[in-house]
């Protein structure tokens, strides 16, 4: 009896290591963005973002208070690493430049979006405060937080609403 109650208690226990760890791959990254989007989740992307011709490591961005994901495109460089951050109506690159990482508009090649509409969603203000958000790279993980973080704070509030 002990030895089916041991068996048993064993099987359980591993049945719930397993659903924790499929669990933990599917969101690579979660936390508390601070702002009306709520928490956010970052995992793998089936789609992949395509830059300057080329397929990137894509992740899926998904905030509890939005309904539509955010994709971010990851394109290597020599020294740091860039990032695309895309919706159906808003995009900004966030890049490293000199031991700094923060945000910039769209490089051309990359753009998808409207200029005119990118500019009448964009928050200014705090377009110029993201402009450096760390002096020191981190890794990848921690970079995608940060734009977790702060990618919200970028669109106005009238524009957030309808994300």
């Amino acid at each position: 009896m002990k030895t089916k109650l041991v068996t048993l208690t064993f099987g359980l226990l591993l049945v719930g290591l397993v659903t924790v760890a499929t669990g933990k791959s599917t969101s690579l990254i979660s936390g508390q963005s601070l702002t009306e989007l709520g928490q956010y989740s970052i995992s793998n992307s089936d789609e992949a973002l395509t830059l300057g011709g080329e397929a990137v490591k894509t992740y899926e961005l998904k905030y509890t208070n939005s309904e539509s994901p955010v994709l971010i495109g990851v394109k290597k460089t020599k020294k740091c690493m860039n990032f695309v951050v895309r919706t159906d109506n808003f995009e900004v690159e966030y890049v490293c430049n000199k031991h700094v990482f923060g945000v910039k508009r769209i490089s051309r090649e990359y753009q998808t979006v409207n200029s005119d509409l990118i500019n009448e969603m964009m928050n200014n203000a705090q377009f110029y405060t993201q402009r450096v958000i760390s002096q020191n790279p981190k890794s990848e993980e921690e970079l995608l937080g940060l734009i977790a973080c702060y990618f919200p704070s970028l669109i106005k509030e009238n524009y957030l609403a309808k994300m």
